[in-house]
């Protein structure tokens, strides 16, 4: 039993395990887990990207800001 920490999400290795399954000679236990890191990396910039550019809506009375209502 490997002692290894995982480095991606499970559902990433799944999904490499998937691409790679028909690859012949790409699908070894490395490839898979360089492609599931990666995936997982992706996943987690894209997701730090949106987190820095949303904006929450104004709460209700506050439209426009608070200095412009009051």
């Amino acid at each position: 039993m490997s002692t290894r920490k995982l480095t991606y999400d499970e559902k990433c290795g799944d999904l490499a395990e998937s691409f790679l399954e028909d690859e012949g000679g790409l699908n070894t236990a490395r490839n898979v887990s360089e492609l599931a890191s990666e995936i997982q990396a992706t996943i987690e910039n894209y997701i730090d990207r949106k987190r820095q550019d949303y904006e929450p809506p104004d709460p209700p009375g506050f439209e426009g800001g608070f200095a412009e209502n009051h």
